[in-house]
């Protein structure tokens, strides 16, 4: 069975940290132009931000991706996120000053954080966004430590590493001493989900100073998150998965804004090795 993992991005980074756990895939690097052709490999994984997935989707390229949709957190146990999150669209958020986010696009000009309404509209549009792009808010603000992901995979918990501790960023030497601790709350979340559990996802979890307690922050695409320092073979396994779980209530598909700024761009192609100049093989 031949298999290749194509990672889309502009740095070499996440290729190099997924390189050790490809197994006998194939590992290409992709610029975003091109990209190998399916028909090649029995399987075809790609890893990518999701502005490259709506290029994709746009070539009729896209596999059959799965993600929590835009309003999934706001269904989730308040117990569980310690928070109650309410998810709308950007037009249709009420006045005030809370913590307000993208539901899943990430926003430069509008990153997820403690925004004043209007402040925060103006500036997603400034970004392009559709007045329908799905937000979420929340008015109870909360104070986090020892921020972890965690790869789920089919209701089990495959991996997980600290991404935020004592608010230092991720580096490959950051550590948390609770991430025992984390390990075993995640566990009880997945559980506690069930069937409300994505069947694949990267799954965060950090701790609340305030409350002193445990709690979920949020789940994104696996195919489109940062590995940090995962089991790497189990990251790309997940990953793999990823590509092909997206059925029904689990399919990704693009936003309008997505769509709009991939229609903007060049679109990206198919290309054989033998003629491909937009993506390049990591080599043994």
């Amino acid at each position: 069975m031949s298999r290749a993992l194509c990672v889309i991005a502009r740095a070499a980074t996440v290729a190099l940290r997924l390189a050790p756990g490809r197994g006998d895939r194939r590992l290409f690097l992709s610029y975003a132009v091109e990209v190998p052709v399916a028909a090649e490999f029995d399987r075809l994984t790609f890893w990518m931000a999701d502005a490259y997935a709506a290029r994709l989707q746009l070539a009729g390229l896209a596999p059959a991706l799965a993600a929590p949709s835009g309003d999934w957190l706001s269904s989730v146990d308040p117990h569980l996120l310690g928070r109650e999150v309410v998810s709308t669209t950007l037009d249709q958020v009420p006045p005030g000053r809370m913590f307000l986010k993208p539901a899943l696009l990430k926003l430069v000009r509008a990153p997820a954080g403690v925004w004043d309404v209007d402040e925060f509209r103006r500036a997603a549009l400034a970004d392009g966004a559709d007045p329908r792009l799905d937000v979420q808010y929340c008015r109870r603000l909360v104070d986090l430590d020892h921020e972890h992901r965690f790869v789920v995979c089919g209701g089990q918990v495959l991996t997980g590493s600290p991404y935020r501790v004592a608010w230092r960023a991720w580096s490959p030497s950051l550590r948390s001493d609770r991430s025992p601790e984390a390990a075993t709350f995640v566990g009880q979340a997945v559980r506690a989900l069930g069937d409300d559990c994505p069947p694949v996802c990267a799954l965060d979890v950090a701790w609340d100073r305030g409350a002193r307690r445990w709690l979920v922050v949020e789940a994104n695409p696996l195919w489109a998150s940062g590995p940090y320092s995962c089991d790497a073979t189990a990251f790309v396994d997940a990953v793999d998965h990823a590509n092909t779980a997206g059925l029904g209530r689990w399919a990704w598909r693009a936003e309008e804004t997505q769509l709009a700024r991939a229609r903007a761009v060049e679109p990206v192609l198919a290309v054989g090795e033998d003629r491909a100049t937009g993506y390049v093989e990591f080599a043994d």
